[in-house]
């Protein structure tokens, strides 16, 4: 006899006396030794309430309260509902054993019953209810761990959240008695969004596998939110019957990746494209040019008295004068066109798909006038004026490089001829190595 299933305890109901002790006689020869009686329905529920029973043997003819009547009382109580119940009756009647079955019995036995079946019987109910109990300690283990645990956690079941952590609860701003029973739609920004992720996941679940996303979530404060979501399903084969889910807060997170990727390809003070994003810019702009035999026009900007400035003002005033510099030009331009930033006070206008080389012109006095009306920076009225440098392709150059040292050697001419001026790049200027 397995040692765990005799350390086992079985409530013996009857009001036969003799049955009783004729039950408890075979028990104990078949290795049982921790066993209970009541001669009715009354004290078997008084016994089951007060002690802890493994098993209850029970007959169904008695007075006072019937086997049906203990059966109904023990359904109704979450303590002794998961007790496991086999049924006795003298009288061979399937009906009454098919009620006593559909109103929670585990098995039934008929008198007089056979010793073998008996100790069968009994083994076999012991045991499922050993099994029981280590997979709700299992359960309550987990679910412990769980609720202790730092990440979002929530489960899933036909659609509709079963349970969710106390992080879940912090992570949508919701308390979970608000949650439990419905289903996440209404908690996702785009429904859509939401019904396509399931659709996935959905199709990776059921291969075994873990499915991880993105989603938006409207937080019970009205945030928005990024959420990073695991999943993976209790059954593969029927996802729908539970599924375990994680959830992460990346809103921060993507963020920062963001920010880091922004300032790889713009200037940090500015926040124009830099030489990186203006290489890409200007590159796409000479194939376009090419493909539809246009010019691309490529202007260097530097200002006028801008070291003055920095040294008498201070630094802070002279950022100041960069950042509405920046914002002018890009005023004075196109959406098509790019503004960028090469460091200090120098800056790169790229014109693409120009029709004449007036357009380039045209653009050049507007951002002259842009640029030389006045600045009032922290209380400080500031005057400068940018010397320009214009450069065509294909004309004056053939590739990116190249018009950019010839818009360069066109704004030093610039500034060697007076200053708070355009010129345009012709041969024999000269360029830098």
């Amino acid at each position: 006899m397995n040692r765990e299933l005799s350390d086992m305890s079985v409530l013996i109901v009857d009001d036969d006396e003799a049955n009783r002790y004729t039950l408890a006689r075979r028990l104990t020869r078949d290795g049982f030794s921790r066993l209970g009686m009541a001669a009715n329905g009354v004290e078997a529920l008084a016994a089951l309430r007060q002690d802890s029973f493994d098993l209850v043997l029970l007959d169904i003819m008695m007075p006072e309260l019937d086997g049906f009547g203990v059966l109904r009382a023990m359904k109704a109580e979450p303590a002794l509902a998961g007790i496991p119940v086999i049924v006795i009756s003298a009288n061979d009647d399937s009906n009454k054993f098919v009620q006593a079955i559909e109103l929670g019995a585990l098995d039934y036995l008929a008198k007089p019953f056979d010793p073998v079946l008996l100790r069968a019987r009994v083994r076999a109910s012991l045991e499922r209810r050993q099994l029981q109990a280590g997979l709700e300690t299992a359960l309550a283990e987990t679910r412990a761990m769980l609720e202790l645990s730092p990440v979002a956690t929530f489960f899933l079941k036909n659609g509709k959240l079963e349970w969710i952590n106390a992080m879940c609860e912090n992570l949508l701003g919701h308390r979970a008695g608000d949650l439990v029973g419905q289903g996440l739609a209404h908690l996702l920004l785009n429904e859509t969004e939401y019904h396509d992720m399931l659709a996935r996941a959905e199709a990776v679940l059921r291969t075994g596998g873990v499915f991880r996303g993105d989603l938006h979530v409207k937080r019970g404060d009205g945030r928005v939110i990024l959420v990073r979501a695991a999943a993976k399903a209790v059954a593969p084969w029927r996802p729908e019957d539970g599924i375990v889910w994680t959830a992460e807060d990346v809103t921060e997170q993507r963020a920062d990746a963001a920010r880091v990727a922004f300032l790889a390809h713009h200037d940090q003070l500015t926040g124009l494209p830099n030489r990186i994003l203006l290489a890409d810019r200007l590159r796409v702009a000479l194939a376009q040019a090419a493909r539809n035999r246009m010019l691309c026009g490529l202007m260097f900007l530097d200002l006028d008295r801008f070291k003055l400035i920095n040294d008498t003002l201070g630094h802070a005033i002279g950022d100041e004068l960069l950042i509405e510099v920046s914002r002018r030009l890009k005023a004075s331009v196109r959406d098509s066109d790019t503004v960028a930033r090469l460091g200090g006070d120098e800056f790169v206008v790229v014109l693409p798909a120009l029709k004449t080389v007036d357009d380039a012109e045209t653009v050049a006095r507007k951002i002259l006038a842009s640029l030389g009306a006045p600045y009032e920076l922290s209380g400080h009225p500031v005057r400068t004026s940018p010397s320009i440098g214009i450069a065509l392709y294909p004309t004056d150059a053939a590739d990116g490089d190249a018009l950019l040292k010839a818009a360069d050697a066109a704004m030093y001419e610039a500034k060697q001829t007076g200053r708070n001026g355009y010129r345009f790049y012709r041969p024999g200027m000269q360029i830098a190595k």
